[in-house]
């Protein structure tokens, strides 16, 4: 995949958007710079707030009333679809891109069967009669492990493991693809949830689709996705293969991260980032991080760093990233993050 992205399913370049609040705009997305390759997984990671899903609903057409796209492009197959019409982002949702929420309850509807849900998605895209989407849809709910018999059952006659399977076959009802996942598995318990994975892996390998997910378990991204692309207020601070960005982490809140994951086997506590994302309303001049980053110089919070490439396929949002190697140790630190919570911690000059 080239830098330009021509070989990509899906390529975002520039990407900014914005909510209107009482208190003006409000910046949810800024510069959003991302590619994603036929039969690939890339995982999206943040915390709560940092714009992940205003992110897939940009790319889903799904935007709230209030919200805008200020600049950039969303090239889907060759077709930009920021300036596509109403008409033209409806024939591609669903049948080219689809979505797999993190609340099924509320995804379905609770007076339709989840049959009759999946059913009406295939019908409203494709030429057939309800026979033959009666059909597909009791082989779909088979291919996602629910029993086709169940077809008839409404919603709240599944378990939410259920219920999320049916979410899944609804979203590749008509083969799309790619399949956007905003935090599929939160309210499930891990056995449910590593049986869900596994079922989309699966189906991956059948189907060939490409999946983002959106996550703020950096285990999941782990197990399942081979790039990552690690998001905080707003913007992308570091993207990379998944395995290289974990092993060595370029940008401090991807190291931040990291020191949050449980580790087996080892008696330290989790290290918790102190503090929270900035105000998007009226967003820091510099780094987006600066004043939760214990390495943070006066330049961090003057001057907004560039993404820039530091290694093959790799890149990171940071003035020190060619220091990293020096501050990975201090950041394992818990005294490091501690010092935050009080006075700031004198850095290493660069």
């Amino acid at each position: 995949m080239d830098a330009s992205g021509s070989h990509s399913l899906l390529s975002i370049s520039g990407l900014s958007a914005s909510y209107s609040t009482q208190r003006g705009r409000a910046s949810a997305l800024s510069e959003i710079d991302l590619d994603l390759g036929k039969g690939e997984n890339l995982g999206l990671i943040g915390e709560s707030g940092c714009g992940k899903s205003t992110l897939l609903k940009t790319v889903m057409g799904v935007m709230p009333g209030n919200a805008r796209i200020d600049a950039g492009s969303i090239a889907f197959q060759g077709r930009d679809l920021v300036s596509a019409t109403a008409e033209q982002r409806r024939a591609v949702r669903w049948a080219g891109i689809s979505m797999v929420t993190q609340s099924a309850l509320n995804a379905l509807n609770p007076v339709l069967s989840v049959g009759d849900q999946i059913a009406e998605a295939i019908l409203a895209h494709r030429d057939v009669s309800r026979a033959e989407a009666w059909r597909r849809t009791q082989a779909l709910l088979a291919m996602v492990g629910v029993a086709p018999e169940r077809a008839r059952d409404f919603p709240h006659q599944f378990s939410g493991g259920m219920r999320q399977r049916a979410i899944i076959a609804m979203a590749l009802a008509l083969e799309p693809p790619l399949v956007l996942a905003d935090e599929p598995t939160t309210a499930l318990d891990v056995v449910v949830q590593d049986q869900i994975f596994r079922s989309l892996r699966e189906l991956q390998q059948r189907l060939g689709f490409s999946l983002l997910l959106v996550t703020h378990d950096l285990a999941l991204v782990i197990e399942n996705c081979e790039r990552v692309a690690v998001m905080y207020a707003g913007m992308i601070v570091e993207t990379g293969p998944t395995r290289d960005v974990i092993r060595r982490p370029a940008h401090p809140y991807t190291l931040g991260l990291k020191n949050a994951l449980p580790r087996l086997g080892s008696r330290e506590e989790p290290i918790a980032i102190p503090g929270g994302p900035p105000d998007l309303v009226d967003p820091p001049a510099g780094c987006r991080f600066a004043a939760r980053c214990p390495f943070a110089l006066l330049r961090c919070h003057a001057e907004p760093p560039p993404l820039t490439s530091i290694d093959v396929g790799r890149q990171a949002r940071c003035h020190r990233a060619a220091e990293i190697d020096t501050l990975a140790p201090l950041a394992a630190l818990p005294r490091t993050w501690d010092a935050l919570r009080g006075q700031s911690l004198d850095a290493p000059s660069a």
